[in-house]
């Protein structure tokens, strides 16, 4: 949510393809969900599974890297900045945006992550002053003290 409206781009459920290192995903949970696997085959049948609750189900079920905890918050970072990268009528729909992001219906975890991600990524792509630079400084030091921590 922001503007006081909801922003379906925003949500790492919602279908939208994107490649990172020559492979395509079909969501930022899809990417997301990927990379917590630690074999290539658990990484396909995550990334075969689609978007949505299907690719939720399926990396539930994977085996995890042993330094999950402290990349997961990279990791999805990376899957949207993917997203919005290559997927120009996305980006222009964020960049427009102007309020505070705010996640609900997830955990508390996740609402106030997914919400520093998608500000720091506005903030990467706008690049329109002093605020959005601030933003970015305050976003990228606190996901490093998550990973240094976990």
């Amino acid at each position: 949510m922001v503007d006081g409206h909801a922003h379906s781009e925003l949500d790492n459920f919602e279908p939208c393809k994107f490649k990172v290192e020559g492979i395509e995903y079909y969501s930022a949970e899809n990417y997301y969900q990927c990379q917590k696997t630690t074999t290539p085959e658990d990484h396909e049948k995550v990334r075969k599974s689609g978007c949505g609750a299907d690719v939720w189900r399926v990396g539930s079920h994977v085996k995890i890297k042993p330094n999950w905890e402290s990349i997961k918050v990279n990791q999805m970072y990376l899957g949207n900045k993917a997203k919005f990268e290559q997927n120009e009528h996305i980006a222009k729909q964020l960049c427009a945006t102007k309020g505070k992001i705010t996640f609900r219906g997830s955990t508390a975890f996740w609402n106030e992550w997914n919400a520093a991600i998608m500000e720091r990524i506005r903030a990467e792509m706008r690049q329109s002053g002093e605020e959005d630079t601030k933003t970015i400084e305050r976003i990228t030091k606190a996901m490093s003290e998550y990973e240094k921590e976990h």
